[in-house]
């Protein structure tokens, strides 16, 4: 904001032309301006000399008399008025008193008038007047362009940050459709989800559901646990994705034609429009399910194995060791011949190589288990 004193400094600086073919006239009005203060004058008697000047530089107020020998002071208006980007303030001098003469100089853009003879106060006044006018106008002038200036900065940083989102929605875009697990997104809050928003192509193609189809539906009609979910626990999951903004879990989903599949869910919580809202990322673990199911069954079967290896093969090779050890403890040796105790060194020997394979076998079928 201009302070007072500031505007009174600008008026006194100001650029003030003065034009009458009366020279006595145009003396009277420099003394004038002189004594209160003005120091930037520029006078002329021949008004084709102020259209030389106004090529070179435009004042700030131009005193201007409307009878001239040359060029009148109506043309000049006219010509001034023709340059529409520079508010010049004219105050006309004249004797003339006929309203018709006032009224055209007002139609040409005469700002004011100063009757002939002049008053030295009403000198001073109107023109202090008209200055203050101008320079608040060229302050708000200003202010309009460099306030049009920011608006043409803004614009284009908008411009750019618009085109920004666009390619980042496009490439959103390409990787929301592109992802092969089932994406979708719903609003949620307190009472539950809303129905889904959005969903791409592939939750069409593995839920079996058209794209309009999906956004009729909601979470609770194709996640088979979270519909059967109580209100504490639907509230309590709320809250825990509040506080983490993400969840990570595993459930089961029912597609279009009933079949019921296994999911791991990446939840992620996002703001949209002002909403909360629930990106869903769903990837099928069905196969990866039934595939540790087999390998548990395999560590089953091999455990049983173990057992029977440790418990059933063993207890018969035991007794036959038993035996043989009792056929080599004989007292009565006089009746064995070397073949024969060679044999049966050959056998408990093969005897005890057997039970340590089957023990070899037993412990790593045992220790050995299927990564699940």
């Amino acid at each position: 904001m201009i302070e007072k004193s500031q505007i009174t400094q600008s008026i006194l600086r100001s650029n003030i032309y003065i034009v009458d073919d009366h020279l006595q006239n145009v003396i009277l009005l420099e003394n004038i301006l002189g004594t209160a203060g003005f120091v930037n004058i520029w006078s002329t008697t021949d008004e084709r000399d102020l259209i030389k000047k106004l090529e070179i530089e435009k004042p700030d107020i131009l005193l201007l008399d409307l009878m001239m020998p040359n060029i009148s002071g109506y043309e000049i208006l006219e010509k001034i008025k023709q340059d529409e980007e520079n508010f010049i303030p004219i105050l006309v001098l004249t004797a003339d008193t006929n309203p018709k003469s006032k009224e055209k100089a007002l139609k040409l853009g005469a700002s004011d008038f100063l009757t002939k003879p002049f008053d030295l106060i009403e000198v001073i006044v109107r023109i202090k007047n008209l200055l203050t006018t101008k320079i608040l106008m060229d302050k708000l002038q200003n202010q309009n362009v460099i306030l049009e200036e920011q608006v043409k900065i803004k614009t284009k940083f908008l411009e750019r940050e618009k085109e920004k989102a666009e390619k980042s929605e496009k490439k959103f875009r390409l990787l929301f459709e592109a992802n092969l697990d089932v994406i979708n997104l719903f609003y949620v809050d307190k009472n539950g989800p809303s129905n889904f928003i959005e969903s791409n192509a592939a939750s069409e193609k593995i839920l079996g559901y058209t794209k309009e189809e999906l956004l009729n539906l909601s979470i609770l009609d194709i996640d088979t646990q979270e519909s059967k979910s109580s209100n504490l626990e639907k509230l309590e999951k709320f809250e825990k994705m509040m506080k983490d903004r993400s969840l990570s879990f595993e459930t089961t989903i029912r597609k279009k034609d009933g079949e019921i599949r296994n999911v791991e869910v990446q939840a992620n919580l996002i703001e949209l429009d002002g909403k909360l809202a629930v990106l869903n990322v769903y990837r099928d673990i069905t196969e990866r399910i039934r595939s540790l199911e087999v390998l548990v069954s395999q560590n089953k079967t091999l455990r049983e194995i173990a057992w029977i290896q440790s418990h059933v093969v063993r207890a018969p090779l035991a007794r036959l060791m038993a035996i043989i050890h009792l056929l080599q403890d004989d007292s009565d040796r006089s009746l064995k011949d070397p073949e024969t105790e060679a044999f049966l060194k050959m056998i408990i020997d093969s005897a005890f190589e057997l039970d340590k394979i089957i023990r070899d076998i037993s412990q790593k079928t045992e220790t050995t288990k299927i990564t699940e």
